[in-house]
């Protein structure tokens, strides 16, 4: 089945010249929090050991995201490293994991679709871990380092992949002190001009501790002023209350505040923590009228 998926999606045009040709392509919502909501745990523990003890919940979120109107999902490998696998003594199945997951986000649905192989911060990074983590990501149309606070990161990835292997975008999260800075105390602009250096094919910006949309429109825009990269954003819910880990911001909310984004030039939106597919069915209704607007597909 994955064979004639993926010929399936080798008639689309490839995911780069996607984002560098104006039209807006809505990504998926939260895999974390959609697990919690929909087992109606406290507590995920691991959530890419669902891949293997629960894949028939991956599946289903990856579904409701293409039904909501998604050209983009992730694949359920947020934390799929060697390294943070390791602390639960899960690193055995790290191959298990990863191959899961792929085989997951591979669905016989009727809407095309790009897939991203998800990296999220690793602790330590070594270039072995660089390593072995990118010789997991097969079948997919790109990489995408997720919710990263160094630009060097990104670098080590770069050093560790063959010249002809897969695009990678990077993702980084902002905190607001006196400034909008990553956990490392990087500047978007920092992060800018240094993704643009090692050969990002895009730059984003995700979750965040209190980060709200307009602080997701004041990084685009800074991002926009030092690099010409395709940007994606994909903000939280809020942050949650946590009686039932409930997000603040609803699908409307979050919604009317997209024309915004759209206008400071994203390529891509989608969103994070809290956020579910009745989000992503709002977002994919203003992207559509964005993209007509331009005379775009949509």
């Amino acid at each position: 089945m994955r064979v004639g998926l993926r010929a399936y999606n080798a008639r689309m045009e490839d995911l780069v010249t996607i984002l560098q040709s104006g039209t807006v392509l809505v990504m998926d919502g939260a895999m974390g929090t959609e697990l919690l909501r929909l087992t109606g745990s406290s507590s995920l523990g691991r959530g890419e050991a669902y891949n293997l003890e629960r894949g028939d919940l991956v599946r289903s979120i990856h579904q409701s995201y293409l039904d909501a109107g998604a050209d983009v999902i992730l694949t359920n490998t947020f934390q799929a490293n060697p390294a943070a696998l390791a602390t639960c003594d899960l690193v055995e199945h790290h191959h298990e994991i990863w191959q899961a997951a792929i085989g997951l986000a591979h669905l016989d649905h009727p809407r095309p679709r790009y897939i991203l192989a998800d990296i999220g911060p690793i602790e330590n990074l070594t270039s072995k871990i660089a390593e072995d983590t990118l010789a997991e990501c097969v079948d997919v149309d790109a990489i995408l380092l997720e919710t990263w606070s160094s630009p060097g990161a990104l670098k080590r990835f770069v050093d560790r992949r063959h010249p002809a292997s897969l695009p990678l975008l990077v993702s980084f999260t902002f905190h607001r002190s006196n400034d909008l800075l990553t956990f490392k105390g990087i500047s978007p602009e920092h992060c800018a001009r240094e993704a643009r250096r090692y050969g990002a094919a895009a730059i984003g910006a995700n979750c965040g501790k209190e980060i709200g949309i307009n602080d997701m429109l004041e990084i685009v825009k800074r991002y926009r002023d030092v690099c010409d990269l395709p940007i994606l954003v994909r903000p939280n819910a809020g942050s949650p209350t946590r009686k039932g880990w409930r997000y603040p911001r609803t699908p409307a909310t979050m919604a009317a505040a997209l024309p915004a984004l759209l206008e400071a030039g994203i390529a891509m939106v989608g969103g994070c923590c809290g956020t579910t597919p009745d989000h992503i069915r709002r977002f994919r209704l203003v992207v559509d009228e964005w993209n007509r607007s331009k005379g775009l597909p949509a």
